[in-house]
């Protein structure tokens, strides 16, 4: 795909990523690079990236340098080369463990708030919602772990019943 005109899909599935990631508060340009790079066999240099998408060098490598920093992206050198490259890590739990350990403090944070004279209602809010984080936490780890054992098991192997009665096990809680 290396310094082509995209198709038509390839635009639209472009800018359908870059809508959908928007309220994730990524920019335009961020998620317009994810999608490229979903659509990539092979890891792109910010020149392919900025010539096939249209924008500048520097907004290409500073989208790049974002979907890195959020863990959706890879970069990587050529021995002897200053030339970078990105592509897409090889697991995709990118921003959702951070987001595992945000929900943690949170749930840190309204556990402390107890021990204030606060009336009973919010009491009951912070533990709502410190329950639903939990949750939210426990479900996040538990697909996270269900795709790094996906990665391990050999093609074929189909450990579903196992990971549909730890997802229920998981919502019971």
């Amino acid at each position: 795909m290396s310094n082509i005109k995209l198709s038509q899909q390839d635009e639209a599935f472009l800018d359908a990523m870059a809508m959908l990631m928007a309220p994730w508060g990524w920019p335009r340009p961020v998620g317009r690079i994810y999608a490229y790079l979903l659509l990539r066999e092979e890891p792109a240099t910010l020149d392919e990236i900025a010539a096939d998408l249209g924008m500048s060098k520097s907004n290409a490598s500073t989208a790049a340098r974002t979907l890195e920093h959020c863990g959706n992206a890879r970069r990587q050198g050529e021995p002897g080369s200053r030339r970078i490259y990105y592509s897409l890590p090889g697991e995709f739990s990118g921003p959702f463990v951070e987001k595992a350990a945000l929900l943690d403090r949170q749930v840190r944070l309204f556990s402390g708030q107890r021990e204030r004279d606060i009336p009973d209602a919010v009491a009951d809010r912070f533990e709502r919602i410190s329950q639903f984080y939990t949750a939210m936490r426990a479900a996040i780890e538990g697909v996270i772990a269900d795709q790094a054992g996906s990665a391990m098991r050999p093609a074929g192997t189909d450990n579903g019943a196992d990971n549909r009665a730890r997802r229920s096990a998981t919502l019971a809680r």
